[in-house]
């Protein structure tokens, strides 16, 4: 009796390599669904804030012109350049909503993660990843002291099993672009608010423009920080549950 013919062995797949056990009933989970949906939302609100700095530039000219020539400009392009601040405010508003919420969740995850690549390199417990998005004045800091903290945690090690050290450059990019475009968008809305002249209001759309041109800077460096750091966490949960330095 011949043998039978022999084909190609099935490949086995790969261990998934987020299965590494429990520290201190802590467990890795994978955020690349977050990743993916963070991706998204982010291009949602860089396209939506694109046309709010429309919105800005387009109330600014207005007051510029009124100042000039009063007879220039009509009601009825002062209540569009109005209804359109508006309209684009409300949906920039809500847009950065969702994504805030998203992107704590996100920001929960990898910090859980960290704790089992090094527990107890965080002296804040992991629901401060939440909690510091809440607290006035101390949300300037905190979060990005967690994030540092997450990302050293986070490091994969080299070639030769020694530590590895990933600059905080764009750490630090996103932050510094995130509290900036943050602070002039409040400032921009208060001023916008509270105006009572042409002059103000230009003052004003000025500001929420400048904030605005941040927040999609700001954007990009969220989506760029967010994938790296996934990309870390995915290498380091690869080499295995070992404690790494920090």
């Amino acid at each position: 009796m011949s043998a039978a013919p022999v084909g190609p062995p099935t490949p086995v797949p790969a261990p998934s390599p987020y299965a590494a056990p429990d520290v201190k009933g802590v467990r890795l989970r994978a955020p690349v669904g977050l990743v993916i949906a963070l991706t998204s939302l982010f291009a949602l609100v860089i396209g939506i804030t694109v046309y709010a700095v429309y919105a800005d530039w387009n109330t600014r000219s207005l007051m510029q012109r009124l100042l000039a020539d009063p007879a220039a400009v009509s009601d009825a392009d002062l209540v569009r350049g109005e209804r359109l601040t508006g309209l684009v405010g409300t949906i920039q508003g809500n847009a950065l909503i969702v994504t805030g919420i998203v992107f704590i969740i996100w920001f929960h995850r990898v910090r859980t993660n960290a704790e089992v690549f090094a527990p107890g390199a965080d002296k804040l417990a992991r629901g401060w990843a939440i909690g510091a998005w809440f607290i006035p004045f101390a949300n300037l800091w905190l979060p990005y002291r967690i994030a540092v903290t997450t990302w050293g945690s986070s490091t994969p090690s080299g070639a030769d099993g020694g530590y590895r050290r990933f600059p905080l450059t764009l750490v630090n990019l996103w932050w510094g672009t995130f509290v900036l475009s943050r602070l002039l968008g409040w400032y921009g809305g208060m001023s916008y608010s509270r105006a009572e002249s042409p002059g103000a209001v230009r003052d004003a759309a000025t500001t929420m423009l400048v904030g605005d041109v941040l927040d999609i800077a700001g954007a990009v460096l969220a989506v760029l920080f967010v994938r790296k750091l996934t990309a870390m966490q995915h290498a380091r949960a690869a080499q295995g549950p070992v404690v790494a330095a920090v």
